[in-house]
């Protein structure tokens, strides 16, 4: 007599198996369905699991809050931001659509409050107020997510083989034009240097959020 699984039986798997799929498609433009189609399941086995596309999107914002990195109490308040910034950066690169998807949910910081507790509390003890920790790590994440979705549509690979880099240059009709694409613009260079220019900034003024 078999033993195998029956004809028919649907696929067995986990909250943690649907992240992962949503994931792969994209936390911004993931669908239900075709996180299912990659689990190998109805539709319907989603819901069972997850009662809506939002609530699988917070699971996904969740798994990558939960990795990044929170600073010793005692590291300098210049590299405890430049951190935060390395870590804004990577959760894009590692998370595909993270990027818009943290815009896109205005509420998504609330989803990571331990940490930014851990960051605020570094930078209150050098004597930060809560509202300029607040202002710093604001700013400074919005501006890698920005950052990064420029230096997305510079690497997105369009229908005729070339980047938004090659169309970017291609747009370029004179030697004389201010802006002159770079290979480096594709990378965090310039996001680099912008960190360094909002710490350098924050030397002599630290506004409150």
């Amino acid at each position: 007599m078999s033993t195998g699984p029956k004809p028919g039986r649907k696929a067995t798997f986990t909250a943690h198996d649907a992240v992962d799929a949503a994931i792969a498609e994209g936390i911004d433009r993931f669908t239900l369905s075709a996180v299912a189609e990659r689990l190998g399941v109805v539709t319907a086995a989603i819901y069972r699991i997850f009662p809506s596309r939002e609530d699988l999107a917070i699971a996904c914002l969740d798994r990558a809050g939960s990795t990044i990195k929170t600073p010793e109490p005692d590291l300098h308040w210049r590299d405890s931001l430049r951190l935060w910034a390395n870590e804004c950066w990577r959760l894009c690169e590692e998370y595909p659509g993270l990027n818009r998807a943290v815009f896109a949910h205005p509420a998504a910081t609330t989803r990571i409050e331990s940490v930014v507790a851990r960051y605020g509390e570094n930078l209150v003890s050098q004597g930060k107020t809560v509202r300029q920790s607040m202002f710093a790590l604001d700013f400074l994440g919005d501006t890698v997510f920005a950052s990064h979705l420029g230096v997305e549509a510079l690497r997105t690979i369009h229908e005729n083989g070339k980047t938004g880099l090659d169309l970017m240059r291609d747009a370029v009709v004179s030697e004389d034009a201010l802006f002159q694409p770079e290979e480096s613009w594709a990378g965090r260079t310039i996001m680099d240097t912008k960190v360094e220019f909002i710490l350098l900034g924050l030397e002599q003024h630290w506004p409150e959020f």
